[in-house]
């Protein structure tokens, strides 16, 4: 079962980067861009898509005391790490309505040091919300 949900979960990540996901500005082939996506489908469910812009590996996102992706997460539903990116993860929130109210409580660990995430329905709101960035 964990083996199917994990390629379904693939397999939506990839075709929300197929079919979602524009990059702009792409005379510049190492400069910034944009991913542009149509979520509001995933509003009211579990799942979250987490966009990186760290120029570094996600090994782990903790909040508060909880580790919610990595090795080792919370009832193992995000047992992954996300590449440097830019990058689009699908994330499993089961659980987690209620949790990082305060600012700045959601933190992707790298190699490289600690970075903020922001929902995009604000702190704490995981049911609502459809992405979780890192710039």
């Amino acid at each position: 079962m964990l083996k199917l949900k994990r390629k379904l979960l693939a397999r939506a990540a990839v075709l929300l980067m197929l079919g979602g996901a524009v990059p702009a500005g792409a005379e510049a082939p190492h400069g910034p861009f944009t991913l542009k996506t149509r979520l509001d489908h995933l509003s009211g469910t579990t799942l979250i898509v987490v966009i990186s812009y760290l120029p570094s590996e996600i090994t782990s996102i903790t909040c508060e005391k909880w580790t919610m992706l990595g090795v080792g997460s919370w009832k193992h539903q995000n047992d992954f790490t996300i590449p440097a990116g830019p990058s689009v993860a699908i994330m499993d929130v089961n659980g987690f309505d209620g949790y990082c109210k305060d600012p700045g409580s959601i933190k992707a660990h790298t190699d490289d040091g600690d970075f903020v995430g922001v929902l995009d329905r604000g702190d704490g709101n995981w049911n609502a919300s459809t992405k979780l960035t890192f710039k």
